[in-house]
């Protein structure tokens, strides 16, 4: 082994083998990217340092411009990412990363997919709030332009690895993943099932399927909740603030995508049969804004609310829940591409049939002419990870009801839908 040159082995790629993680799917890994930037997102004026390096940002450039407008240093190391390239040796091969350190804050998530015969899927490293982080930002320093180790004394934001932390997050990225996995199998054996035209026995297999699916989210959503409660627990006896805040802000960044995926769950109900009741339309409206909310604040959009009704209506008090969060979902999703600020518009109306209008509207990218009369049909989408059902089940959910879903215009300039339910 004499005259070997350490510093010229690829020793980050080595952690992801130690990692002995599950393999998890690239739409895994950018989702996670997202929640390790989170915190220093939301808090823009908080210093930090940031070390990227990254090959495929499609689905995270709005993710990369927001970082852009914190007060971090950004050091990438590749070639497409904005901030001083620090690259020095190609010694990393496919080895990607993110690692972040500021006063209050730690995490680093490494990746590879050449490590997996299976295409677009890596192992992880992956910590927050743990001292090891300086162990990976010393391995990146030695092959970096520039010492980059002065980070790891100017920014102490624990001063022990917080196991029960990691160890929820790794619980979660392995439930995160296997719903991705589910997601596409699903999706793959409906394709199979559209070519049938026996409608009933359709709605029978994605009936027994949804509720199986479900059982299974929420075993997980079980155990996400336990480790926060635990780990909140745990907090009670750290003396340290900024300790005790940081991992504060950790685990409301879990609980908001806990929040996300709840919202999902939710849309599996909308395939079983209407259960018509009285409902306070003003109560069922601020459900669903407060639903998205989280989502909305990530991709810093802006919701207007401007209803004239307080009365009541007649509807499936979870079905109409879930049009309008799918509706606001998809809403976010147009407006991501856009370099305007986010804005979703609700709006009622009474109509003279006694119906209520709702009005969702957005400035996002609007739909091509010759697609708008697709939207509604099953297996429809253009969305790459898109299952076609949402708008197809949204519509059919809400006929259910007596009411309906329109798309009433779009153009460049953004779109508009209403939703009408029946007014008493």
């Amino acid at each position: 082994m004499s005259g070997t040159n350490f510093r010229q082995k690829n020793l980050l790629k080595d952690l992801i083998y130690l990692g002995q993680t599950k393999p998890v799917t690239k739409q895994t890994v950018k989702g996670l990217f997202r929640f390790a930037l989170e915190p220093l997102l939301e808090a823009q004026t908080q210093k930090a340092v940031v070390l990227i390096r990254l090959f495929d940002t499609g689905e995270l450039d709005g993710v990369l411009k927001r970082l852009e407008f914190t007060n971090a240093e950004i050091y990438s190391f590749d070639d497409i990412t904005n901030g001083e390239n620090l690259t020095k040796d190609d010694i990393w091969g496919q080895t990607e990363f993110l690692v972040l350190l500021s006063p209050r804050y730690s995490a680093c998530l490494l990746w590879d997919y050449s490590t997996e015969t299976i295409k677009d899927t890596s192992c992880l490293y992956y910590l927050l709030n743990s001292r090891d982080v300086n162990n990976v930002i010393r391995i990146i320093s030695e092959n970096s332009k520039i010492d980059l180790m002065r980070y790891t004394q100017e920014y102490t934001p624990e001063r022990r690895s917080n196991e029960l932390l990691n160890q929820a997050v790794h619980k979660f990225i392995n439930f995160a993943d296997s719903f991705v996995e589910e997601a596409a199998m699903t999706q793959a054996e409906a394709g199979l099932l559209s070519e049938s035209d026996d409608i009933v026995k359709k709605y029978e297999y994605i009936s027994t399927k949804s509720k199986v699916i479900s059982h299974d989210i929420k075993n997980h959503l079980s155990i996400i909740d336990l480790y926060s409660k635990i780990i909140e627990k745990r907090l009670e006896m750290v003396k340290n603030a900024e300790l005790r805040d940081s991992i504060t802000n950790a685990v409301s960044s879990i609980k908001k995508s806990k929040e996300s995926i709840n919202v999902l769950l939710t849309e599996l109900k909308t395939i079983q049969s209407a259960k018509l009741e009285t409902l306070n339309f003003v109560q069922i409206l601020n459900n669903a804004v407060e639903l998205v909310t989280a989502k909305a604040q990530q991709s810093n959009v802006k919701i207007e609310v401007l209803n004239s009704y307080n009365g009541e209506i007649l509807a499936d008090e979870n079905k109409l829940l879930n049009v309008m969060i799918n509706l606001f979902y998809n809403a976010i999703d147009a407006m991501a591409d856009t370099a305007k600020d986010g804005l979703i518009k609700i709006q009622t109306e009474v109509s003279e049939d006694n119906m209520l209008k709702i009005l969702i509207s957005d400035n996002g990218c609007g739909i091509k002419a010759e697609n708008s009369q697709k939207i509604f049909e099953e297996g429809y989408t253009s969305k790459v990870t898109g299952s076609g059902l949402g708008l197809y089940i949204s519509k059919e959910a809400m006929q259910e009801q007596y009411g309906d879903l329109r798309l009433i215009s779009t153009d460049k300039k953004g779109t508009t839908f209403e939703i009408s339910v029946p007014k008493l």
